[in-house]
């Protein structure tokens, strides 16, 4: 079912045939400044064919939108002309915005509402919140700055949402689904807000962010495209959403999901020669069992951060021999790397302080303090600077093309789209993080496998082959900074983890390759449980993400090994097409399902502190289950009965999970 659309009385209205979703009289919305001074313009349209016009200019400035239908989304867009004898600098551009007597409805009553709000980077919390709910911030200044944009925090009040990218708006009584996003984000940050008061909705704006770019006299801009569209289901219209979009920004795909190893989560930076060779030859006998497609040497091999050539005395026979040594036993190579950051007390920084983005008060612009790396803390580099891209290419030409790493995890990207003074001031902050990520391919080559991380999502896409789409894991389910201070949503927590494979698994094989981070199948070194152990390997499996193991290889026990070979029956050959039904209508999501052309899956996950029954209406998804009597549950091996395709759960532990398996239709 499409939206259909019109000008009218000056302003742009667009509705259902059943008219169950509209969105009534909207207009655009420039903020902008002209000679210092904040401005805001909010024209009156006049139809034109295919679409309007301002009907009035503002300083000269004016604006034409078109609109068109490409089934199932209607598409908007926007181009803006400065006619006017100055200089202006826009500050946002809102191709849609709600005044006060217009109206967006999505069935009967906003009260009812449940807004998916997607997280600004990697590790921000993405989940959807209902009208009565407040979406809040990670507590202190230091953790928000890696975790959010700084520029743009929540409102942080009760039914108030700003969501990156895109959103769906869901009514949970009528199940009427509203999808928006935008089409292009590479080279701008974007957000939809939406604020419920009382029944209605009382500010609805999808925005474009310019970050103070000039537009010149007699020049124009051509904003991203917004589309907006109805659907039956909202993970199946965000789904589309990605589709269409990741098409239009020519996504990289790759066609095989790689298998990997990282020393992270069992070494962290306490890596040496020794440990990665131990790891190496382990992999190497245990190919009967895991065939990894690379080795990837964590954090820990340099002499200092921004100091990426130089390894450390545990590393004395170089880089460039343990790459080789990888690659003859069989595996690709990999290697972290934090392109984007160096910290005080690095070469780098001694030697080139210009190369940094710069505060107001033009000191270098801190980007994050990490206490595994000692009391100095890090800042950030202006990636404008046409010598900072330089020493970029540099160090990633000599990783992969002498050194031989040809698969590179790329980390703390954020810091490069941070607020501040940059050698270029008409970049937009999304535009300075691509053109490092851009350096960064251009010197790696097509045939290198970059992994995102802690990266804004829009301006990878078309850049990086995987990106990680959720906070990191850890040896424990949560703990009191995760629940407390980072709001029991944002920043390392294994259950956080989880939550965001579930809530972005649309974004995989339409953006990139997810990458939900590491599964530890350990039982010594973790305070993970035998249920919280297969609730992370459900979510990371099902969804088809990369698979990337951190456990020293060379001491997993034959129970570990155990543990491992049941995994990998999960790892489908000709890979799952995960659903996550009421992404939107629930938080955390208690269903995943998955198929492939030779298996059927429907887990159950439950992220809840205490113990939980439920019955699970397999006959939704896959037909077949009404002609059952039983099914098998994975991880027990137990026969559960099916009641006309409806599976009743036995108790399932608190933070476990349980996998329905069904033949194919």
């Amino acid at each position: 079912m499409g939206m259909l659309y019109e000008v009218r009385d000056g302003r742009l209205f667009f509705w259902t045939r059943d008219e169950r979703v509209r969105l009534e009289g909207l207009r655009s919305s420039i903020r902008y400044q002209i000679a210092g001074e904040p401005q805001v313009f909010r024209p009156y349209l006049e139809r034109i064919d295919g679409g309007a016009r301002s009907a009035t200019a503002q300083h000269g400035l004016s604006l034409e939108l078109t609109l068109r239908s490409e089934q199932p989304f209607v598409v908007i867009e926007l181009r803006l002309t400065n006619h006017g004898q100055e200089p202006i600098r826009l500050q946002s551009v809102a191709p849609l915005w709600l005044p006060d007597f217009g109206a967006v409805l999505v069935g009967r009553s906003a009260r009812d509402w449940s807004v998916f709000r997607n997280g600004y980077q990697s590790w921000t919390g993405t989940r959807s919140f209902r009208a009565q709910e407040v979406d809040r911030d990670p507590l202190s200044n230091l953790l928000k700055i890696g975790l959010i944009d700084v520029a743009r925090p929540s409102p942080g009040v009760v039914g108030h949402f700003r969501s990156d990218l895109f959103t769906a708006i869901v009514n949970r009584s009528s199940q009427e689904v509203l999808v928006v996003g935008f089409l292009d984000v590479r080279f701008n940050f974007a957000d939809i807000e939406v604020a419920i008061t009382g029944e209605r909705c009382g500010q609805w704006v999808a925005t474009v962010h310019y970050d103070g770019k000039p537009l010149p006299p007699e020049k124009s801009v051509l904003l991203p495209p917004l589309v907006l569209a109805v659907a039956s289901d909202a993970y199946e219209g965000l789904q589309a959403y990605a589709r269409y979009s990741g098409k239009y920004m020519g996504a990289r795909i790759p066609s095989k999901n790689r298998l990997g190893w990282c020393s992270w989560y069992d070494y962290f930076t306490a890596i040496d020669e020794g440990a990665i060779r131990e790891n190496i030859d382990a992999a190497r006998r245990l190919r009967p069992i895991i065939g990894f497609d690379y080795l990837q040497i964590d954090d820990g091999y340099e002499t200092a951060i921004g100091d990426w050539l130089q390894p450390n005395a545990k590393f004395p026979q170089g880089m460039a021999r343990l790459a080789a040594d990888i690659r003859s036993a069989g595996f690709d190579a990999g290697i972290w790397v934090a392109p984007f950051i160096a910290k005080r007390d690095s070469r780098l920084f001694q030697e080139h302080p210009d190369w940094f983005l710069k505060n107001e008060d033009h000191r270098p612009r801190f980007a994050l303090w990490n206490p595994m790396w000692g009391s100095s803390p890090c800042y950030a580099l202006d990636t404008t600077r046409e010598e900072v891209l330089d020493w970029i290419r540099k160090v990633v030409d000599t990783l992969v093309h002498q050194w031989r790493f040809t698969v590179l995890k790329l980390d703390f990207l954020y810091a490069a789209a941070l607020p501040g003074q940059r050698s270029d001031p008409a970049a937009t902050r999304a535009e300075a993080l691509r053109r490092g990520l851009e350096a960064i391919r251009a010197a790696a080559g097509e045939e290198a496998f970059l992994i995102g991380c802690g990266c804004p999502l829009g301006p990878a896409v078309g850049v990086v082959d995987a990106m990680r789409i959720g906070p990191d894991v850890a040896p424990f389910w949560s703990n009191l900074l995760s629940r407390v201070f980072l709001r029991d949503l944002h920043g390392v927590a294994t259950k956080h983890a989880i939550r965001n494979t579930l809530t972005r698994a649309f974004l995989h094989r339409n953006w990139w390759l997810n990458d939900p981070d590491c599964l530890m199948v350990r039982t010594s070194r973790t305070q993970l449980t035998e249920e919280e152990f297969r609730t992370l390997a459900t979510a990371i499996l099902l969804t088809d993400g990369l698979l990337v193991l951190s456990d020293r290889l060379s001491q997993l026990t034959e129970l570990e090994l155990d543990r491992l070979r049941q995994a990998l029956e999960l790892r489908n050959e000709h890979r799952f097409r995960a659903v996550v039904p009421n992404l939107v209508a629930d938080d955390p999501p208690e269903v995943l399902v998955a198929s492939s052309d030779d298996q059927c899956a429907l887990a159950f996950l439950n992220l809840k502190d205490e113990a939980v029954t439920g019955r699970v209406e397999a006959w939704r998804w896959f037909p077949q289950a009404k002609a059952l009597s039983h099914a098998f549950e994975f991880w027990t091996n137990q026969v559960l009965p099916l009641e006309g395709g409806t599976a009743i759960l036995p108790v399932v532990p608190p933070h476990g999970s349980r996998i329905i398996t069904l033949p194919p239709d």
